[in-house]
């Protein structure tokens, strides 16, 4: 199977629906990414299963994030997108390509959960807004999509314990819960999804 963390591999640069849009992060976007970020502290600290972003993180601090996510699209090693409004005004949330090579090396998993990760090509991660669930739907849903026409990969799809209302999506439109790992050095958990 063919890496998609490569430079030869060209990644889709765009998703356009009737509600929203997905374009590669962008450091010039950094201050409405940063109010999304900041109106969603609860949602993210669960997402990212840590205390981050901290009460008096920054908008500079923001910036500098961004810039290493779009450093990852220069290099390939991961892909990261911003979700926003068709107008670019408001952000919805942010999306991230990741190898699947991290979860193995950072999660405890036998021998048919390991043949699991080496069949899939990436792991989406991507956080919504808080207080949107509709939009967290449809996001869900149209991203389903467009890495099956458009990238046309077999990806799993994240969440953590605590992020009912993404399990509640997931169940809903078909996806089956194949992975409950926890961390090798932390409590941490990574709960995977597959099509």
């Amino acid at each position: 199977m063919n890496s998609i963390f490569t430079t030869s591999f060209s990644n889709p640069q765009s998703l356009q629906t009737k509600d929203f849009m997905l374009f590669p992060t962008n450091t010039a976007f950094y201050q409405s990414d940063y109010e999304a970020v900041m109106k969603s502290k609860g949602i993210l600290r669960v997402w990212s299963q840590s205390t981050w972003p901290e009460d008096d993180f920054t908008p500079l601090q923001n910036k500098e994030d961004l810039a290493g996510h779009v450093q990852d699209n220069v290099e390939h090693t991961a892909y990261g997108y911003m979700i926003y409004s068709l107008d670019k005004r408001a952000c919805y949330g942010s999306l991230y390509v990741n190898p699947l090579s991290t979860v193995l090396g950072n999660y405890n998993l036998d021998v048919n959960q390991e043949k699991l990760i080496h069949a899939r090509q990436a792991r989406i991660d991507f956080w919504v807004v808080a207080g949107e669930p509709e939009l967290e739907k449809e996001i869900t849903r149209e991203i389903l999509e467009w890495f099956s026409k458009v990238w046309k990969i077999h990806p799993l799809f994240s969440a953590r314990e605590g992020m009912t209302l993404r399990e509640e999506i997931y169940s809903e439109l078909g996806l089956k819960k194949v992975l409950h790992l926890r961390s090798k050095v932390s409590e941490a958990t990574l709960l995977l999804y597959d099509r």
